[in-house]
């Protein structure tokens, strides 16, 4: 068993790899490409040709993004892993907290948008998985409408806040408003568990634990995994069993 870990503070990943049954031939820390590997000063990006995961963001999609490059990578959020038929993602992404944290929330998940863009563009399969910390749309949240009138959103406001409209972006049958973003004309990724259970509410992953709200199951579903579209014949179900305590 391998087991694959970044770990920087509060935030932090790790995954675990059975040998016999499906081993990673790459892996990587940091969703730029911009750290380095254990023991090395080289870039993940800069390392040789054979030993890259590649799908690495060009300069111009890191200038796009809010924070540098090297502070994207600075918590722990992403391992990436390749295995001959695909590129797994692991990933913590940063929460909607408070206004401090909006500009490295949307740099992160604007990088990790192009990163899984540029990869599936090279022709490699993707599953993206972790918390993401958004919620998709309305059916995803047992407080959407409470949220809407607290902020005074209307429901196009409500799908075009900027985290949930980029994500929406990656995924088949995502709700978009207006024209999509350039470099986001079309959807690369599909919500595998949505997919099956495309009307279930209820389906949460995550509670208030403060307010002990998993019993009554007031929560929200931010987690999720997701594969590259041509992988949905590879799947036969999904579930999230939200009643299991």
């Amino acid at each position: 068993m391998v087991r694959i870990t970044t770990w920087n503070g509060y935030a932090g990943v790790v995954i675990y790899t059975r040998q016999s049954v499906c081993a990673p031939i790459r892996a990587e820390e940091g969703i730029t490409g911009t750290l380095c590997p254990p023991g090395s000063t080289t870039s993940f990006s800069d390392g040789p040709q054979d030993q890259q995961i590649g799908g690495y963001p060009s300069h111009a999609q890191l200038e796009a993004s809010l924070v540098d490059a090297t502070n994207l990578d600075s918590e722990g959020r992403c391992v990436i892993l390749e295995f001959p038929a695909f590129v797994l993602f692991g990933v913590y992404s940063p929460a909607n907290r408070d206004e401090t944290r909006d500009d490295f929330r949307l740099g992160f998940l604007d990088v990790l948008d192009a990163r899984i863009r540029n990869l599936i563009a090279m022709g490699k399969r993707v599953i993206l998985t972790g918390d993401l910390n958004i919620s998709r749309e309305e059916l995803d949240t047992a407080n959407a409408e409470a949220a809407m009138r607290k902020n005074g959103y209307t429901a196009e406001e409500y799908m075009s806040t900027p985290a949930r409209r980029m994500f929406n972006q990656l995924l088949d049958g995502g709700k978009v408003v207006g024209d999509r973003d350039q470099g986001r004309e079309r959807p690369i990724l599909w919500d595998i568990c949505r997919g099956f259970h495309p009307t279930r509410k209820g389906m949460f992953t995550c509670w208030e634990q403060k307010v002990n709200a998993r019993p009554g199951n007031y929560g929200s579903r931010i987690d999720y995994v997701l594969s590259s579209l041509d992988m949905k014949a590879w799947f036969s179900d999904s579930n999230i069993q939200e009643g299991l305590m």
